[in-house]
């Protein structure tokens, strides 16, 4: 079980702006291995992602947030609320922080990431009406370039592990 240890932060710099990442905590589709990648399917955090959240809050609480941007997913919204318990700062839901919508829903995420690995092409792999990596990563970049019009010092990003992946290549 890794899950913990792929929940805490990374920093990225923008101009005079530290923009930290975090993942949400474990979920109870996370223990199960399924897919929720429509937020209508309510998806909550499991205890050990709850500790796995409080515990990364209080590596952070030294650093004054002036902003914690989330998902609307239950799983990165729950994330959010726990670590403001501690940062207590503006909380801003957006859609552009969302999980990738795979077309998945609630199927073994090997059925995805196989079907993906079949395409030959996993960076633009995408069923009809749904996203590929390259749809997240343009979302991304367009919720990046509205921050750095704004005057923030330090801001908190709750997502996925998808879009902290992909924020690392823009």
């Amino acid at each position: 079980d890794d899950h913990g240890l792929r929940v805490g932060h990374r920093l990225f710099r923008y101009k005079q702006m530290k923009v930290y990442f975090m993942r949400h905590g474990e979920s109870e589709y996370n223990v199960r291995k399924i897919i929720n990648c429509d937020k209508s399917v309510k998806v909550h955090l499991t205890e050990k992602g709850k500790k796995q959240i409080l515990k990364t809050a209080q590596k952070l609480k030294n650093i004054k947030f002036d902003a914690i941007f989330s998902s609307e997913f239950v799983r990165a919204q729950e994330s959010a609320e726990l670590t403001n318990r501690t940062l207590k700062t503006k909380l801003i839901f957006d859609s552009r922080l969302n999980e990738i919508n795979v077309g998945f829903e609630g199927k073994n995420y090997l059925e995805y990431r196989s079907a993906a690995i079949a395409s030959g092409d996993r960076f633009n792999f995408k069923l009809k009406g749904r996203e590929s990596f390259k749809d997240v990563k343009s979302r991304l970049q367009d919720f990046l370039n509205s921050l750095k019009k704004k005057s923030y010092k330090n801001v908190l990003i709750v997502t996925h592990e998808y879009a902290v992946m992909l924020a690392k290549s823009i």
